[in-house]
């Protein structure tokens, strides 16, 4: 296990992430874990970090990897793997992880996945609205959220927090050369999600392969036909670890995916002028920091007015 090399997509969430992490996952060369996200590196003496285990509604469904052999015991390898992947996007949010990644292996490569944080929050309070943890609306869910973080829920409810990325970026470059840190915008994967995942190929270090691209999975945000169905799946997913030791896990998430097809419908909520303008005060300063950070320009998400319903 400690032969493999490592990749990690540390995030954002709802920045495309899952699209990538399962288009990799078709390469031989890289062994995937029996849990997608196993929130192992942001669970290490993490008692004064954001992400933690949380007592909000549902919170119970994410996986918190307790130690190195249960993370190890997580993965399968083959004779083909010769790098393991993993995609837990509370790394990014997380103060301690990109320290804890770089104490477990200084070498390893980092893929960051950034998404206009206005609709990031939105497309993260659709997520918890589709799968029946979210009651209230999005502008009540903005109110609450500094007293859901002092009430303990988890890393998922932190909605505009999580968005403020140029710290989040800092730490990674504090910790992995910059040529170990690759940094993606959602338009990039979008545009031409083939050359995305061909030049992470690369740089990653394996070889060329033909992807399937037609096979690409989609964390889709949306509303829940049935409120009750949706709180089973999660009740569910508080046994997602023990499942997939039973269940692989490409089995498991593609019934969790139909599943979710069939219980959702498209939204056709908007964010009101008035809550994009506030979180376009909020985020403004930060995008023009995250903007000189990495190299691009971000001008169109501080100057976007485009309901974007993803």
């Amino acid at each position: 296990m400690l032969n493999l090399r490592n990749t990690f997509i540390v995030g954002a969430a709802k920045s495309g992430t899952t699209a990538l992490y399962y288009l990799l996952s078709q390469h031989p060369g890289i062994c995937t874990p029996v849990v997608k996200e196993p929130n192992y590196f942001s669970n290490i003496e993490n008692s004064s970090d954001p992400v933690h285990p949380g007592n909000g509604p549902g919170d119970n469904g994410t996986v918190w990897t307790e130690d190195q052999e249960s993370y190890h015991n997580l993965y399968r390898p083959g004779k083909d793997h010769t790098m393991k992947l993993d995609a837990s996007v509370s790394y990014l949010y997380s103060t301690t992880a990109a320290a804890q990644i770089a104490n477990y292996d200084p070498e390893s490569n980092i893929i960051i996945v950034l998404r206009n944080p206005i609709e990031r929050a939105f497309s993260h309070y659709k997520h918890l609205l589709r799968d029946g943890r979210e009651t209230v609306s999005f502008t009540e869910a903005l109110d609450l959220e500094e007293s859901r973080i002092q009430k303990g829920w988890e890393f998922s409810w932190h909605l505009t927090s999580m968005g403020l990325y140029s710290d989040q970026i800092q730490r990674y470059l504090n910790h992995f050369e910059q040529e170990q840190v690759r940094i993606y915008l959602l338009e990039d994967i979008k545009s031409d999600i083939s050359r995305v995942v061909n030049e992470i190929t690369e740089f990653v270090g394996l070889e060329a392969y033909k992807y399937d691209f037609q096979q690409q999975e989609q964390n889709e945000s949306g509303v829940a036909r049935s409120w009750l169905l949706s709180r089973m799946v999660n009740w569910i997913l508080g046994y997602k670890e023990q499942i997939n030791k039973v269940v692989p896990p490409r089995i498991s998430h593609k019934a969790l995916q139909l599943f979710r097809t069939l219980n959702i419908r498209k939204s056709d909520l908007e964010i009101a002028d008035d809550t994009r303008m506030r979180l376009l005060a909020l985020f403004d300063e930060d995008i023009r920091e995250t903007g000189e950070l990495i190299g691009r320009n971000l001008d169109a998400w501080r100057n976007e007015l485009i309901h974007n319903d993803a």
